[in-house]
């Protein structure tokens, strides 16, 4: 899983002139962290925006969590979905009736694209999910989900790539559906293994991107 599933800031698409009407017409929310702002039969059908802070897209089964993605600033999202979303970070949102929104969208058809392409990879996104808790153990997704980071986000230095997380133990477990206990586990395995190290809270030096592409089958 990505932290960041669409390149599309819709935010900044939504700052052109044409669309001030739409903008006005949002709610503005704000939610503290740690929070859980909608679950799924939730009465209001709302579209919403994310424009400041966090959220996390997770399924709950039973005892266990599966996360769909990390929404951001210029993200868009809906209530109307078996998805609970969660503050990982305060936050502030643009809420909206989805009947509303849905008739802005035949206004602006070009606005419609671009919404359609963000969903798209979404759901490109959902299949990748259950591909790797199909196919994949926890070191695999685990390992998946640092190299997507590193390759994205990464910094690359002399000494490798550093990589800063800008989450909790407890979130990166829910993420890639795993206890806190086991990703800290393998994490000091990859350390031992020389396929990353551990420089500070969340901050991560990973020496050689191919050592992890291949992890754990070294």
């Amino acid at each position: 899983m990505k932290t960041k599933f669409s390149s599309i800031n819709l935010l900044a698409e939504l700052q052109q002139n044409r669309y001030r009407r739409l903008r006005a017409d949002f709610m503005e929310k704000r939610y503290r962290r740690g929070c859980l702002i909608y679950t799924p039969g939730h009465d209001n059908d709302l579209v919403f925006i994310v424009k400041l802070g966090k959220v996390r897209i997770y399924l709950a089964m039973e005892d266990k969590e599966f996360s769909l993605t990390i929404l951001g600033p210029g993200d868009i999202y809906t209530t109307h979905t078996r998805a609970h979303v969660a503050a990982i970070e305060d936050v502030v949102m643009l809420t909206m009736p989805t009947m509303r929104f849905h008739r802005y969208m035949m206004e602006y058809p070009a606005l419609s694209r671009t919404i359609i392409s963000i969903l798209g990879e979404l759901l490109k996104q959902s299949f990748s999910i259950i591909d790797g808790l199909v196919f994949k153990d926890i070191s695999g997704r685990l390992a998946d989900f640092l190299l997507h980071e590193a390759e994205h986000l990464g910094q690359q230095q002399a000494d490798g790539t550093h990589l800063t997380l800008d989450l909790t133990m407890e979130q990166l477990a829910a993420i890639i559906g795993s206890s806190r206990q086991t990703v800290s586990t393998i994490l000091n395995a990859m350390h031992r293994a020389g396929v990353l190290q551990k420089k500070g809270r969340g901050v991560y030096l990973i020496p050689n991107l191919d050592l992890l592409r291949n992890y754990p089958t070294l």
